[in-house]
């Protein structure tokens, strides 16, 4: 088991995001790297248990372009290739642990790809992310980090109910396989230098936003040292296929809901000695889902107390929804443009937030089927007013 010295908590306002982007309060992210490899530059990735970082073993010229097409596009962050990276999807693919770790470190050294840009993210899926299939959508994880394996036909679970101690070795579990990840990003001083911040992405289920609030008190009590001198701004961004979390909230129960992650995000309660994010995203989620769910997020953070509010990533799917158990994506014929309806949402959270403030800023892109083209339009409409 896992265990963390007791020190002082950080505080939002020590990684804020206000630092980075201090004269702004809506920032461009990039759209979705995997998706665009293939839908944009014809690369076969669907195969791969390395999905978005694949290129990077065989095909690194093609992956510059992709970085460099979302760079013209506008975008002020671009994400790293390493969404997939882990040592478990190496292996699946015949990688051992040495070699695994220098591709991530190559697939996280993103600075060459334009001297001008302003931002980089590391971009770190689920544990899920490792498994086939991909468990974002339904967050059904084998032991130890989760009751049960997925099962294309029959019952799944997710939930470990009133059994706190399987629920808390599942925590333990997720905390190791995401602390693994980051010591192979920190201790490169080259690579930790030119990441400028951590996205965990597409996370599905409370004990494992615990966990990587468990693993970042970890990376900075083993690996960063007590002055913090190289930590990085942070964000957790969860997913909500039809609007709430694919976790049940006991076995057959009801899903858990937006608040459910929030609060395993910013509670102090008995975890006071975790660190908190800079930022609550929602990726990979459908569009329509996005209004209702961040007029929650801001009555959540209305009441964070800090001079410095936490950010509000949002970076939705395209026009697309993901069959996860056909793999494969199926289109979505809506008449309104992905970028002309995401605009929309992001000037009436704005016109909010100037009612009353509840976030420090927000951070908008796209992820799944949204290409450079998506992105463009998107900064044309919600940036160039």
């Amino acid at each position: 088991m896992l265990h963390v010295k007791s020190s002082t908590p950080i505080q939002p306002s020590d990684l804020s995001l206000d630092t980075y982007f201090p004269s702004s309060k809506l920032v461009l992210f990039d759209g979705g790297l995997g998706t665009t490899l293939e839908d944009v530059l014809d690369l076969k990735l669907a195969e791969s248990s390395l999905w978005s970082a694949q290129p990077i073993v065989d095909n690194p010229e093609t992956m510059v372009a992709a970085h460099t097409l979302f760079l013209e596009a506008g975008s002020t962050i671009i994400s790293t290739s390493t969404y997939q990276c882990s040592f478990e999807t190496f292996g699946n693919e015949g990688v051992d642990a040495e070699n695994a770790a220098a591709i991530m470190v190559r697939a996280a050294n993103d600075r060459h790809v334009s001297e001008g840009r302003n931002f980089l993210a590391l971009s770190l899926g689920p544990f899920g992310a490792t498994l086939k299939p991909t468990q974002e959508f339904h967050g059904c994880y084998h032991p130890p980090y989760g009751p049960r394996k997925y099962v294309q036909d029959g019952e799944n679970l997710n939930s470990f109910g009133r059994d706190l101690g399987l629920e808390q070795d599942a925590t333990d579990a997720l905390t190791e396989f995401h602390l693994n990840r980051l010591t192979v990003f920190s201790k490169d001083a080259k690579t930790w230098d030119a990441i400028d911040c951590i996205a965990f992405e597409t996370i599905p289920l409370r004990r494992e936003v615990r966990a990587i609030r468990k693993a970042m008190a970890c990376l900075e009590e083993m690996v960063l040292g007590p002055e913090r001198k190289r930590a990085k701004p942070w964000w957790i961004s969860c997913v909500f296929p039809q609007g709430e979390s694919p976790e049940e909230a006991f076995p057959g129960g009801p899903k858990v809901q937006i608040e459910g992650l929030l609060e395993a995000c910013f509670s102090r309660g008995d975890t006071h000695a975790w660190p908190v994010p800079s930022a609550f995203g929602i990726n990979c989620t459908a569009l329509e889902y996005i209004p209702s769910l961040v007029t929650k997020v801001r009555r959540y953070l209305k009441d964070f107390k800090s001079e410095d509010l936490p950010w509000l990533v949002l970076y939705p799917n395209g026009s697309h929804i993901f069959d996860e158990a056909k793999q494969k994506w199926i289109k979505d014929g809506g008449k309104e443009s992905w970028a002309e309806a995401l605009s929309k949402m992001v000037s009436h959270i704005l016109i909010q937030e100037v009612k009353g403030r509840a976030l420090g800023g927000v951070i908008v892109g796209g992820c799944c089927k949204t290409t450079p083209s998506d992105i463009a339009a998107l900064r044309q409409l919600a940036f160039e007013v």
